[in-house]
């Protein structure tokens, strides 16, 4: 019985962890940038982060 009990929470706390990261990177796709470097050079954000840019300046217009 113990080990069904301990199986249980084990399984619930893993899958708590993953549903948690991602909500929190869906909500906020470019949450990766945060504490980097000012060099993004290479980095696969950079180019989503102007696309979203982008995609703000011509709403606006």
């Amino acid at each position: 019985m113990f080990q069904i009990i301990l199986t249980v929470i084990i399984v619930a706390a893993a899958l708590g962890f993953a549903i948690y990261r991602t909500v929190r990177s869906l909500r906020n796709p470019l949450r990766g940038c945060e504490g980097c470097e000012k060099n993004c050079n290479g980095c696969s954000l950079e180019d989503l982060k102007k696309d979203v840019e982008e995609k703000k300046a011509k709403n606006k217009k």
